[in-house]
């Protein structure tokens, strides 16, 4: 018999409503996800992947800087790649901003004051500073270079001139103690390297020894590999060079843009073969980095920059990395000028600078707290306790990877799972425990929502009492939710 679909929505109702102690909200029209928070179970430290490239300031002075936005999104590493300019060491093609790079001619003397030009980049490095980031200095080139190789030795001189300008206060410098020290971009492109591995790895073992003479402290690494999942001579082979000759590597870096594979899953396995090599070869203390990610290059379809897709994307994979193997990222890009970037031109927040500011906030709370009901096929949850046990907050994102039929592999090391299979994804049934006070205690439940029509608002405030909270919410993907417990 076909019952009349008012008579479901009514038996609906009813059945929903006799749900004994929980605090209702409207109800989702599909299954829902049960989610569990056990807010006495701390299992660990939510980490930060708040990193991005470039900015807050610009080097085109009419582009907005974006210093309180990168407050606000608890921006907290700003890598010095493509500011075009400034912040690059050498090798610009004729025509291009001579007068911005740091070491502008080739024959100079590295040892003379006087051949250094740092009055752009100090500009831009201070802004970093001034935003309460810490810079993560990449030796090299911008894209648009001369990608021809550079002279090892005068490199490695003018790169350790240069960390004595912004560390030991050369050259009327400063002392930022800045300590990662990446060595070059993307060498298994021709965009960025026409020579030989060979001679890249002998490139950046001398300039390695050299700023690890200079301050055994610093961080020295490379390679900022495009496509951080191919097997390459660039990967494999300069990890196992670093080994045989004793060369420093304290990280080795890698980028991966998602494009056709949609599938926010992908860094936590690309950084698991990026671990496996590093600690195959002896390095099992070298940190692994990404120093570019982001869901395409450019505009996809539903996937383009500004959509709410590529915000709940956003999210899922900023949550998936707290279970990588992966100790820094950077999201490419953080400005306010470039399409890829977080921020519309007059510094407005695009749909995933919100999820960076969700996911910044969850490091208010950052004893992480035990979960049940994720997963990794787009439904990401994080949960976290505020060390004085005032607050707990649970961030959901529900992001549909698209079906496999649609997607195709970046690259033959990285296939499209085959096993994504979405569930009870139209909503959440949020159950949490144990909350951190007195059974008598009251507390009050904000709901804040990232969504097509919602850019982070407040979407209901409950309160409650006691020591245990449910609810039962829609949320349909794309959408991102951080539920915020607070006690009175």
């Amino acid at each position: 018999m076909r019952v009349p679909a008012a008579s479901l929505v009514f038996l609906t109702i009813l059945l929903l409503t006799a749900h004994a102690g929980a605090q209702q909200g409207p109800q989702p029209p599909g299954a829902v996800r049960a989610i569990r928070v056990d807010a006495s179970n701390v299992i660990g430290r939510i980490r930060s992947f708040q990193g991005v490239n470039v900015g807050p300031a610009h080097t085109r002075r009419e582009v907005p800087g974006v210093a309180r936005q990168y407050r606000e999104l608890h921006i907290d590493s700003v890598r010095t790649h493509d500011f075009y300019g400034p912040c690059d060491i050498d090798a610009w093609r004729p025509g291009e901003p001579w007068n911005a790079l740091i070491f502008p001619d080739a024959a100079a003397d590295p040892e003379q004051e006087g051949a250094y030009n740092f009055g752009p980049s100090d500009r831009l490095i201070q802004a970093i500073m001034d935003s309460g980031a810490e810079a993560y200095f990449r030796l090299g080139r911008s894209w648009g270079a001369d990608a021809s190789p550079p002279d090892p030795d005068r490199f490695a001189s003018v790169c350790r001139h240069i960390v004595m300008h912004y560390n030991a206060g050369w050259a009327d410098g400063h002392h930022f103690n800045i300590r990662y020290w990446e060595v070059w971009n993307e060498p298994n492109g021709q965009m960025f390297w026409t020579g030989t591995p060979v001679q890249f790895f002998r490139l950046y073992e001398r300039v390695a020894r050299e700023l690890k003479r200079h301050d055994p402290a610093l961080k020295v690494g490379a390679c900022g590999l495009a496509g951080g999942s191919q097997p390459s001579p660039y990967r494999e082979d300069l990890i196992r060079y670093c080994a045989q000759q004793g060369a420093p590597l304290d990280f080795y870096s890698w980028h991966h843009y998602h494009g056709s594979s949609g599938d926010p899953y992908d860094m936590v396995r690309i950084g698991q073969q990026v671990r496996a090599l590093l600690d195959k070869s002896g390095f099992t203390e070298a940190e692994s980095h990404i120093t570019e990610w982001n869901l395409a290059l450019g505009r996809q379809g539903t996937q383009h920059q500004e959509s709410m897709q590529a915000g709940a994307f956003t999210a899922c994979a900023l949550m998936y990395l707290q279970d990588a193997p992966v100790d820094l990222a950077h999201y490419y890009r953080g400005d306010a000028a470039h399409g890829m970037g977080l921020f519309f031109q007059n510094g407005a927040y695009k749909k995933k600078a919100y999820a960076f500011r969700a996911t910044g906030l969850m490091l208010d709370t950052p004893e992480r707290l035990a979960v049940d009901g994720a997963d990794t096929q787009g439904l990401a949850v994080l949960a976290g306790r505020s060390p004085g046990r005032e607050a707990v907050q649970i961030l959901i994102a529900n992001y549909e990877i698209r079906p496999v039929a649609s997607r195709r592999p970046m690259h033959a090391a990285l296939t499209p799972r085959e096993n994504i299979r979405y569930r009870d994804n139209r909503g959440y049934a949020l159950s949490v425990e144990n909350l951190p006070w007195g059974a008598q205690d009251e507390f009050v439940v904000s709901r804040y929502r990232v969504a097509e029509s919602a850019d982070f608002a407040r979407v209901g405030q409950t309160p409650g009492t006691g020591t245990r909270f449910e609810a039962r919410y829609p949320l349909p993907p794309p959408t991102v939710e951080l539920i915020v417990i607070e006690r009175r």
